[in-house]
């Protein structure tokens, strides 16, 4: 008998060995078992959901993401409702269907996707309160700042109107920032709107140039995941700038008894730019105001067109009555009074920029000292009793109405001149 065959006679070879292997084998086998019995659980819940009607899971998504939205946490708090938002068909809006019939999309569920974003992204005017180191001009110095880098690096309206989101909903989940960290959130959240707005975004270096060394390139990577997980990676709000977009395109059809049948005629602007930049001078100087935070931005945008257009058309664009812009009407006639003082607003021209691209490149068209006007304005309107609307004002009724069609070629030339 050899001497391994006496060792496991005697049992010492065993003793070392076969547990180490029967535990191994062991392992294995139940790993397996729960490998199978992972494999056979997903097939069986994919075979369920295949089965199911598609209103009963839309329905039940739509109802779990309504549920996770509250104050305290008015984003999705997880992927699969995250897509919930933005991939599930949603319920029709309360507010009228101003959108024609479109060959890319069902014009009814994109006007309610716009709608529900309108209402899911907060705006609070008070969220300073929980930054007591901070002021409202502080904000509004952050603002006028970052217009100005905006037009130096020609960058659309849209990427601040982003950035400018980004911001508000920044400090409205944030607690106690203090004033030294404001430019660089500004800048950080121009930065993530820049990547995903323009086409060709300014450098990382370029951004933190501008700040003359108050914040560098790793401080504004840093920032820039803590304001993306403050956000929830939510950055896809609608501005106001694209809600006026789609009421000028959609204000070219008002009055005319033959719609476009062409399928990319709500695509391409077919609006004036110059009555472009004459409201959305309107919105650069509200939204420097945080009092502008009260009201939505669809709302904001539909006032605006209110004064530059008409309020019929503003309503009939925008789905909203009229006793629902009043409010906003009544706050607003402060700053768009101010706005007019300015004169005509003139549509600049930039090196390398298309030219039916101008007017949506963002310009410093409005500085504080305006916006110290329009503040001192609104309260004497507020402390006023008797000016219930912007007529009595003492601004002539004819400018809150469009030209007459047999005008409207003179209006443009004046307007221009």
């Amino acid at each position: 008998m050899s001497q391994n065959q006496r060792r496991l006679k005697n049992g010492s070879l065993s003793t070392r060995t076969k547990p180490a292997i029967l535990r191994t084998r062991k392992r294995k086998s139940s790993e397996n078992e729960e490998d199978e019995r992972q494999v056979k659980q997903a097939r069986v819940e994919h075979s369920e959901m295949l089965h199911q009607p598609l209103g009963d899971v839309t329905s039940s998504l739509n109802v779990e993401r309504e549920r996770s939205v509250t104050p305290d946490n008015p984003v999705p708090d997880a992927w699969n409702k995250f897509r919930g938002l933005t991939c599930i068909p949603t319920p029709q809006s309360t507010r009228k269907l101003p959108l024609p019939k479109l060959s890319w999309a069902d014009q009814g569920q994109v006007w309610a996707l716009m709608c529900r974003k309108d209402r899911l992204y907060p705006r609070r005017p008070d969220y300073l309160t929980q930054h007591p180191s901070l002021q409202p001009r502080m904000r509004a110095i952050l603002l006028d700042w970052l217009t100005e880098v905006c037009e130096v690096y020609r960058l659309h309206r849209e990427t601040y109107y982003l950035a400018t989101d980004f911001i508000d909903r920044y400090l409205t989940a944030s607690q106690d920032v203090p004033k030294q960290q404001l430019q660089l959130i500004g800048i950080t959240c121009l930065f993530i709107a820049a990547k995903i707005e323009e086409i060709y975004p300014p450098k990382l270096s370029e951004f933190a140039y501008v700040t003359d060394g108050a914040c560098m390139d790793n401080e504004i990577l840093e920032k820039e995941l803590v304001i993306l997980k403050k956000l929830n990676w939510d950055l896809s709000p609608i501005t106001s700038n694209c809600w006026l977009n789609t009421y000028l395109q959609l204000a070219q059809d008002v009055g005319s008894n033959e719609t476009a049948t062409d399928e990319h005629s709500f695509v391409f602007p077919r609006y004036s730019p110059l009555t472009f930049v004459q409201v959305a001078r309107i919105l650069d100087l509200c939204t420097l105001d945080m009092s502008s935070l009260a009201f939505s931005s669809s709302m904001i945008a539909a006032t605006a067109l209110c004064y530059v257009i008409s309020p019929a058309v503003a309503c009939q664009v925008s789905g909203y009555s009229r006793e629902q812009l009043q409010e906003c009407q009544d706050w607003m006639v402060a700053f768009y009074l101010t706005a007019n003082e300015m004169g005509p607003m003139q549509l600049k021209s930039f090196s390398q920029v298309a030219q039916d691209d101008m007017h949506n490149i963002q310009t410093h068209s409005v500085d504080l000292d305006t916006l110290e006007r329009a503040q001192i304005r609104l309260n004497e309107v507020r402390s006023s009793s008797s000016r219930k609307s912007p007529e009595t004002s003492g601004v002539s009724a004819a400018m809150l109405t469009p030209p007459k069609t047999d005008e409207k070629t003179r209006f443009v030339v004046e307007f221009t001149g």
